[in-house]
């Protein structure tokens, strides 16, 4: 089922009050900022790599890429993300590719947030001239519905489980191989960085490389919901849509209330200045 855009607002005021009203009780929901709507939850490597690539060669360019961060990046990480690059944890693929989001690195992770004003500041911070979109889902519901997955479809795969009473999945024996499972989970920060924490952070992880995570979150709540009861699984999951007229007057709001990008450990002047001087490149590479 396509996620439902959520428009009916007359106005920043009722945004605002919207957000408030739906989550300020107990309710733990997964959101995600995005300012631009007409984007997917593509992650950043699904978006460089060759779609059309043999699958094996996915992966092994998806291993390339974390050798060559460990490289390029030993002299500048400290020793946590250390252990989990060279040391102790090394073995944990998944975690290591953690380290790389954090730092900016091509990775199939995809970013979310526990605070709908932290999503809504990232849907109104760039692109001013396009709608933006907050997309959320609720977090009880996807972790039941995943474990629950993993129980009934993926429990009698013994090579996938970790040695003990407790028989948990091991993501990494199941994400890196070219016949494991198609599956998504809710994974957090294995590590305490200072952006992560400001941001309330965590993160999507899917167990093939070229699936847009929209569409598995939708399956997740869609595969276990009868047809008679589908508008339960639309309150499960939504995207609202950000007016690009809006985004100022949001900012300016979030700013009244110390969400902006210092508050965030959000390199937002780096960005400008970067894209600046990529602009620049290009138009001169053009003039040639």
């Amino acid at each position: 089922m396509p996620w439902k855009d959520e428009t009916d607002f007359n106005n920043v005021a009722d945004l605002f009050k919207y957000l408030l009203d739906r989550w300020q009780k107990d309710k733990l929901v997964a959101c995600r900022g995005q300012s631009d709507s007409s984007w997917s939850l593509q992650t950043s490597l699904d978006r460089i790599l060759d779609q059309n690539a043999d699958y094996k060669a996915k992966l092994s360019e998806e291993s390339a890429v974390l050798e060559k961060f460990r490289v390029l990046a030993l002299e500048y990480v400290g020793s946590i993300e250390s252990s989990y690059l060279y040391g102790g944890h090394a073995t944990d693929k998944i975690s290591a590719l953690a380290v790389m989001q954090h730092y900016r690195a091509p990775t199939r992770l995809l970013d979310w947030t526990n605070s709908p004003w932290i999503a809504l500041y990232f849907s109104a911070i760039d692109h001013h001239d396009k709608p933006g979109a907050v997309w959320w889902f609720d977090q009880k519901s996807f972790e039941q519905e995943v474990g629950q997955r993993w129980k009934e479809e993926y429990y009698d795969m013994e090579k996938y489980r970790r040695p003990g009473p407790n028989g948990q999945i091991n993501l990494n024996a199941t994400a890196f191989n070219t016949d494991g499972p198609f599956w998504i989970t809710k994974l957090h920060y294995p590590i305490p960085f200072h952006r992560i924490e400001v941001q309330q952070g965590f993160f999507t992880v899917a167990g093939r490389l070229g699936f847009e995570h929209g569409e598995l979150i939708a399956d997740v709540f869609d595969q276990r919901t009868a047809p008679d009861e589908a508008g339960q699984a639309e309150n499960q999951y939504a995207r609202i849509i950000v007016p690009a007229l809006w985004k100022q007057e949001i900012l300016d709001r979030l700013r009244s209330m110390n969400i902006h990008s210092k508050s965030l450990d959000y390199p937002g002047s780096d960005i400008v200045g970067s894209n600046l001087t990529q602009n620049l490149k290009r138009s001169h590479s053009a003039s040639l």
